[in-house]
This record gives structure tokens, C-alpha cells and sequence, in this order.
């Protein structure tokens, strides 16, 4: 008898029917006793009751729908209306009226809750669905393709073809056909893409799975089980020979499992096939003109000898009409498989398995890309996106010169497997690096992990930090040699591609890719530097790319922008001032682009005002990169005023009147800066007696507070001095000199007469470095005096010093005077005057 998948559930249902019809009131009896009587005899109706009924059988629907399959839900949908229909004309039963719907019984909710199951079945699994589609969060499965629409690589047109040919093919024995491909190239598929197009009622679809077996000897045992469970959908009683068959080549003595015996089954015609089994359900499936297509994939799993069991399989024990196989493999691997049990084994063997082997249709030369773009714009920021598409795919992934990144993916388990280790690197430290930066240190490590490991442990060898006065230019530079193989002198490559050339394991195509990829991260030259300031180049970031994470002294380059952003860089001030980032802050705000508009110059020359006075304090008042600044605001050629200020110096003037004229003490950071600027002559927006004046009021608010004449006051006279020419014996040649600026020198010597003036004292002292009894007395300090008398009636008529260094100070002036203070004189100094040796 010849049964189609829907006919045994009919059967089933209308045995049912006749079961009730026939036993209607036994079955009515029996339910009374277990399940009405005790349950609801005592129930009385009511709204609350109603909605109690309603929860509990909302409730009930929702997990039985999740929780089972379409399957079962439509039987259980079938039986249970049937069961509802006779029940609710039988006249055995008295129905009372729901109290919120009284056209409706109780009963009839039994009814409702069914006709409820598979529509919301459908919504759940929708649901389930776009959750699961949705989510990209975690890791992504490398899934086979199962449906045209997900079909990227667009193979479905051949796929449909081959269904095609397959439908139409009449076949007296099984025909098998290979599909061929590498590993991870998509054969699963395109095997899935030839399942889908094989529809319609005269096609029976089996995939079978040989690696699941477990061992040779079962391979052939589930092979038939699992053929005779399917072929029972289309006749039942050629299942049970099928089964029968099976299990009887099971039972085979071991010589059925030698390879010599197997290596002969080819021209064995008196074997399994002889029998009369054999024989009788090739006729049946004959008969029934339907189509039996095997799909057996990853045979390039297995071991040589399942491999020889598969093979044995398909043109030999299950040898039958109308089967087709379609089979998934690596040719280079099942022949190296067959070689390796027999050396005999030729390489045309499989020609006499398979009557077509098909390549895997090759992808379009962007396929890779687009689904690697499609995976990236699901995870990453659209600023990031713009970066991959705007920046990256033009000038790397479609270049056919020195890059071809695309060269690193090969397949698209490749884009898979980057993408899910991408995501682990890109939720780390995705917002603290450079995003192309990123993208092709991760394309090493995905293809090349010890390359990725080389470039880190050898960085120095292959990197050289260009030798920039600032410390915030320096980054990193490929090291470049002589090119051995050229003719011309200027021809140059990078030593890192020199030495993985030298490796011996890399193909010349790899040692290009790599080379690519290497000069693409480092691309910093002599006369470019890198636009990303978070770029690996940087010194102050290249840790952090293998890292994964910040450590306690790196900055954080995704809180430095919010700052930037918010207006908050104060705050942040305080937080990298007390987290010992000090130094890191003050590099990456100089490094901070300030050409783009007016306002944001002014706000970053602002910030490096504000935080400068922090840095010296926690450095010192020389650790600063003073020349640094000064090229950025000095206003070279009016570049600044042309650009930013559309022309109008006087804004700029007041601008940065204004930011010395805001300096608090101890003014360290400002006076200072205003040395740097003064040393290059005339040419700065503030002339040289603006200048000055700005460190005369620091000076004079100094030393008239509570600082006094201080160490810190004193160094604010010292950066106030000028410098100046004296010409020298020979023509055109000439001394470079200094002096107090006259203006300080003044008020300095009104304060030598009533303020405390040790500090003075001390620092006009020099004492020889190789014999400390032998000092002096600066020459320019006593240049700031009319006569030396003068100088020495200031201190020893000053009443706030203290007497014994009055004394002794005055001792070295008298021994000095002597020799008209040319040269140094010997002196035990026991006081504070006495300068301890450094280091």
C-alpha cells in the first residue's frame, strides 16, 4: 500500500472519531469520575471563576505552544476538535454559561484554547526568530545556508539547475554526485541550496550524517535505519525490507570490512546485490517513480576506513533506483584517504564512485567583502563604519598594489571566525584606539598569529621612533633598507619585510599581504605624521592594540574625547592630576588638532594654560615642552590670525594678553613660557615690553604677598631676564650675553632692603663643581648695582636676615672685592648659604 505523509495521521483520526462514536457514553462515564467530579462538581460559576479560567487556560496555551513542536500542535489540534465536537453534543452533558460571554459554555473555551495553539505557535517563533537575528551581541554561529535569501555568494542558480537535472534524470541504479570544495568554502551550503529547490510530493529528501556514527562497523547499520524510518512516509511495507536488508548487511562477518575485499566490490557482481532483498525493494522504488535524494556532507570528516565504508555505501549496498547522493567533500583529502589504506588505489577511484563531481561554484570577487561589511555595520559605531567604508575598502580591501587586505579571507568561515574575534577586541578597547588601526593588527593576528606576536616582541627592530623635538610628535616608523634586488639607489623596503622573508614559510604572496598590512599600520614618515592620535604609531597607545585593556598608566583616549566633548576637561584635569596621568594629558592635549576653528584653539590653548601650571608643579618648571607651545600660538607668518581669526590680530592679541594676564601663582608656567617666547626675538603678537610686563606683575604680586623673596619668587626674576649681543674681537662676530630685565632689577634691589633676602643670597652664590670651598658671586647680579658698595649696604643693613649669614655672606663679598670679583675665592660656607652637591 502506497502512503503519503498525510495519510496516517487520517487514519489515526478517524479511528478516533469512530472510537468515540461508537463508546460514547463509557467515555463520558469515565471522564465524569476522573476529571469533572473531582474538579469542577464543586466550582460555581461566577466572573471571578471566568477569569480565573481564562489565566489558567492563557497560560497553558503559551507553553504548550512554545514548548512543542508544529507537529504535534496540529494533531493535538485535530484530536482534540474532534474530541470536543462529539463531547459537546453528547446529551449526557449539561454545559453552564460563562458569566462574562453567555453565548458561550464552558466547554466551548476547551475549543478556543486549541484553535489558539498554532497561530500563536507562529508568533513565538517569529518572535524567537527576529530575537535571534537580531541579537549580535554575543559570538556569531558560522550556520550553513538554508535559504535563498541568505544566499550572498549567489550559488542558488546553479543549485537549481542541478535540482533540476536531478528531477528530470531516470535512473535504474543510484547516481552520485560530488560537490567539491575546501574546507570551510560553503559546500554545506550548497548542498542545503540544492535540498531547498527539491520540492514537491515525488521527492524524498534524507540527509544523513556518517561522522555521527561513531565508527565504521554503525555506519552502515544507521545508514539503513535511518533510510527505512524515511521511505515509510512513502511505502511501508518496502521500509521493512529495507530495514530487514540492513540489518542483515549488518551481520556481515569481517570480511565484508577488508579492503581487499572492498577494493574488488567494484567488479563483484555475484555480491549483496544478488540477493533477492536487494533485488525486491529495487523494484518497489522503481515503481514508485519518486525521487530518493541522500545528502551526506563533511565526508572529508571522517576517518580513511569510514571514508572506504561511505563509498562502499553509495555504489555498492545501496545501489537502488531512483536514489541520488549528493555528497560534500575535499577531493585532494578523501583521495589522500583512499592512498593511505591502499597504495593501489588510484587517483581515478572516485571517478568510478561518482558519475559528476561538480566544483563549488566560485564566489564573486566581493563577496567576502560585502558579507564582511554586512557583520561590522551590525557591531560598530556608524563613525567606525564610515571608516571601513569611506577609507579602508577604497584604499586597502580593493587594491590590487601593495595592500589587498581582502587577501586575508579566503572563505566565508574566515569573515566568521575575524568577526566573533573581532568582537571580543572591539568591546574592549574599541572606543580607545584608531578603528583602522585596529582592523589590520586584527587581520594579522586572525591569519598570521606569529607575525601579530613578531611585530610586538620585535617592535624595535622594525620600528624606529622619529627623533622629533616634541614629545608629543614622536611615533613610530617602518625602518626602511636598501632594496638588494633593484638597480635604483632611492629604492627602499621595509626591514620587516625583509625578515619574514627570511623565515622560509611564507609564499612571496603572503610576504606581500603582510608587508601591506605592516605599512599600513606604521604609516608615519619623516614628512607625514599620523592623523589618528590614538594610532598604534604612538608611542602612548602602541601597548594598549595587544594589551586589550588599559592599565593604570595609560590614558584614556575614549574619556579624554568625552571630556573634550562635554566641556567637562576640567574635572578630567583634576582626575589625571591625582591619577598620576599628568604627562600622558599634557602630550595628548598638545597633540590635539587646533587648526580646525577659532573656538576650539582658544579652548585647547586654554586647557594647556590651565593644566601646565599642574604639570610643573608635579614635574618641574624646565620638564615642560615650552618650545612645543610656543610654535602653536607664536603666530608664524600670521598663519594663526589668517586662518582662525580671519585676519583681525588685535583678537588674538587680546586673547593671549589675556591668558597671562589670568596666570595665578606662583606664575611658574607662564613666566616661564614668556622666556621662550622673548628668546626669539621680536615677531610674537605681544612686543617685548608687553611681555615684560606681565612678568613684572607676577614678580611684584610674588614678592609682595606672604611668598616674599622665596625660591619661587626668585625663579620669576631669573626667567625675566634678556639677552643680548656684545661684539666680539673678530668681524661680524659676537658674544651672547644675559641680564636681569632692568625693570625687576630695580624693584628686586627695594626689596633687598626690607625683605628677607637669604634666598637672593643663596642663588647668586656659585660654587666651583669640582671644589666646593672655592665660590663666587654671579656676575650679573652684580650688574644689577651702580657700585658693589651699594650691593653690600643692602644686605648688611638689612634687618630681617639673619645675622650669621649676614656675616658670612658678607665675608665671601669682602674676599671677592679683592680681586675685583674676577675669579673664585676660598670659603668654608657653614650656613643655609652653603648649596649641598647634587646627585
Amino acid at each position: 500500500m502506497k502512503l503519503n505523509r498525510y495519510t496516517l495521521p487520517v487514519i489515526v483520526a478517524s479511528l478516533f472519531a469512530a472510537l468515540l462514536f461508537f463508546f460514547r457514553l463509557p467515555v463520558s462515564r469515565l471522564l465524569d469520575i476522573i476529571l469533572v467530579r473531582p474538579l469542577f462538581a464543586d466550582v460555581k460559576d461566577g466572573v471571578w471563576t471566568d477569569l480565573v479560567l481564562y489565566a489558567v487556560l492563557l497560560v497553558l496555551a503559551y507553553w504548550t505552544a512554545k514548548s512543542q513542536t508544529r507537529t504535534f500542535l496540529y494533531r493535538l489540534v485535530l484530536y482534540g476538535l474532534i474530541f470536543y465536537g462529539f463531547q459537546r453534543v453528547n446529551s449526557y452533558w449539561v454545559f453552564y454559561r460563562l458569566s462574562t460571554f453567555d453565548e458561550l459554555v464552558y466547554w466551548d473555551l476547551f475549543a478556543v484554547t486549541l484553535l489558539l495553539l498554532v497561530p500563536l505557535s507562529y508568533v513565538l517563533r517569529e518572535k524567537s526568530n527576529d530575537s535571534a537575528t537580531g541579537n549580535n551581541e554575543g559570538f556569531i554561529e558560522d550556520n550553513a545556508v538554508t535559504d535563498v535569501e541568505d544566499d550572498h555568494f549567489r550559488r542558488s542558480i546553479a543549485a537549481k539547475e542541478i535540482a533540476r537535472l536531478i528531477l528530470l534524470t531516470r535512473n535504474n541504479k543510484s547516481f552520485a554526485i560530488g560537490i567539491l570544495g575546501e574546507y570551510g568554502s560553503g559546500k554545506t551550503s550548497f548542498l542545503n541550496l540544492i535540498h531547498s529547490e527539491l520540492s514537491g510530493n515525488d521527492v524524498l529528501k534524507i540527509a544523513f550524517d556518517p561522522w555521527s556514527a561513531g565508527s565504521p562497523e554503525t555506519i552502515r547499520r544507521e545508514f539503513f535505519d535511518l533510510l527505512a524510518s524515511k521511505v515509510a512516509e512513502v511505502d511501508l511495507s518496502v521500509s521493512s525490507l529495507i530495514y530487514s536488508y540492513g540489518r542483515r548487511l549488518a551481520g556481515f562477518d569481517a570480511r565484508s570490512l577488508s579492503w581487499l575485499n572492498w577494493l574488488g566490490f567494484l567488479g563483484n557482481k555475484g555480491s549483496v546485490q544478488s540477493s533477492g532483498e536487494y533485488q525486491r525493494i529495487n523494484e518497489i522504488l522503481r515503481a514508485t517513480g519518486r525521487k530518493i535524494v541522500i545528502t551526506i556532507d563533511d565526508l572529508d570528516r571522517l576517518h580513511p576506513v569510514e571514508i572506504m565504508e561511505v563509498l562502499k555505501l553509495i555504489r555498492n549496498t545501496a545501489n537502488f533506483s531512483n536514489v541520488f547522493y549528493l555528497v560534500g567533500y575535499d577531493k585532494g583529502y578523501v583521495q589522500g584517504a583512499i592512498k593511505a589504506l591502499n597504495e593501489a588505489g588510484s587517483l581515478d577511484y572516485l571517478d568510478k564512485i561518482f558519475q559528476l563531481e561538480i566544483p563549488l561554484p566560485k564566489r564573486e570577487e566581493d563577496d567576502l567583502l560585502v558579507t564582511l561589511q554586512a557583520r561590522l555595520k551590525e557591531m560598530v559605531t556608524p563613525e567606525h563604519y564610515a571608516v571601513f567604508e569611506n577609507i579602508m575598502i577604497p584604499n586597502g580591501f580593493r587594491s590590487r598594489y601593495e595592500k589587498a587586505y581582502s587577501g586575508v579571507l579566503r572563505q566565508g568561515r574566515d569573515v566568521v571566525r575575524f568577526i566573533n574575534g573581532f568582537k571580543i577586541i572591539y568591546k574592549l578597547i574599541g572606543e580607545e584606539v584608531d578603528f583602522e588601526c585596529l582592523v589590520l593588527l586584527e587581520l594579522i593576528k586572525f591569519r598570521f598569529p606569529a607575525i601579530y606576536e613578531l611585530i610586538y616582541a620585535q617592535h624595535d627592530v622594525f620600528l624606529y621612533e622619529q627623533p622629533l623635538r616634541s614629545s608629543h610628535q614622536q611615533y613610530y616608523s617602518p625602518v626602511m633598507v636598501k632594496d638588494e634586488g633593484s638597480t635604483k639607489r632611492s629604492d627602499e623596503i621595509s626591514l620587516f619585510k625583509t625578515h619574514i622573508e627570511k623565515l622560509g614559510w611564507l609564499s612571496p604572496e603572503e610576504v606581500s599581504l603582510l608587508d601591506g598590512l605592516f605599512m599600513a599600520l606604521f604609516k608615519g614618515s619623516l614628512y607625514h605624521h599620523p592623523d589618528s592620535k590614538n594610532s598604534i604609531s604612538y608611542p602612548l597607545y602602541f601597548e594598549i592594540y595587544f594589551r586589550y585593556r588599559l592599565s593604570q598608566r595609560d590614558l584614556s583616549d575614549k574619556d579624554f574625547k568625552a571630556a573634550l566633548a562635554s566641556g567637562h576637561m576640567r574635572e578630567y584635569m583634576d582626575y589625571c592630576a591625582s591619577h598620576g596621568l599628568h604627562k600622558e594629558l599634557m602630550v595628548r592635549l598638545m597633540q590635539e588638532d587646533i587648526n580646525k576653528d577659532r573656538r576650539h584653539f582658544e579652548q585647547i590653548i586654554r586647557w594647556i594654560f590651565a593644566f601646565g601650571r599642574t604639570y610643573v608643579q608635579k614635574e618641574s618648571k624646565f620638564s615642560f615642552d615650552y618650545e612645543a607651545l610656543v610654535d602653536k600660538i607664536y603666530n608664524y607668518h600670521n598663519h594663526t590670525t589668517d586662518k582662525l581669526y580671519k585676519k583681525d590680530i588685535d583678537a588674538y592679541k587680546r586673547f593671549i594678553d589675556h591668558l597671562f594676564g589670568a596666570a595665578i601663582a606662583p606664575f611658574l608656567f607662564e613666566n616661564e613660557l614668556l622666556y621662550h617666547v622673548k628668546k626669539k626675538g621680536e615677531g610674537f603678537v605681544l612686543s617685548l615690553s608687553e611681555m615684560t610686563a606681565h612678568q613684572y606683575s607676577y614678580f611684584t604680586q610674588m614678592a609682595g604677598s606672604g611668598h616674599g623673596l622665596s625660591e619661587d619668587t626668585l625663579w620669576l626674576f631669573y626667567g625675566a631676564r634678556e639677552h643680548y649681543r656684545v661684539p666680539a674681537d673678530e668681524r661680524g662676530a659676537y658674544y651672547e650675553k644675559w641680564r636681569f630685565e632692568p625693570s625687576l632689577a630695580v624693584k628686586m634691589k627695594q626689596y633687598l632692603a626690607d625683605k628677607d633676602p637669604k634666598e637672593f643670597l643663596k642663588f647668586s652664590i656659585q660654587q666651583d663643581m669640582r671644589d666646593r670651598s672655592q665660590a663666587f658671586i654671579h656676575r650679573e647680579v652684580m650688574e644689577m648695582f651702580d657700585a658693589p658698595s651699594e650691593y653690600r649696604s643692602l644686605v648688611a643693613e638689612n634687618p630681617a636676615l639673619d645675622d650669621e649669614i649676614q656675616k658670612e655672606y658678607l665675608e665671601l663679598f669682602d674676599k671677592l672685592s679683592e680681586t675685583n670679583f674676577q675669579q673664585y675665592t676660598e670659603i668654608d660656607l657653614k650656613t643655609e648659604l652653603h648649596k649641598p652637591e647634587r646627585g
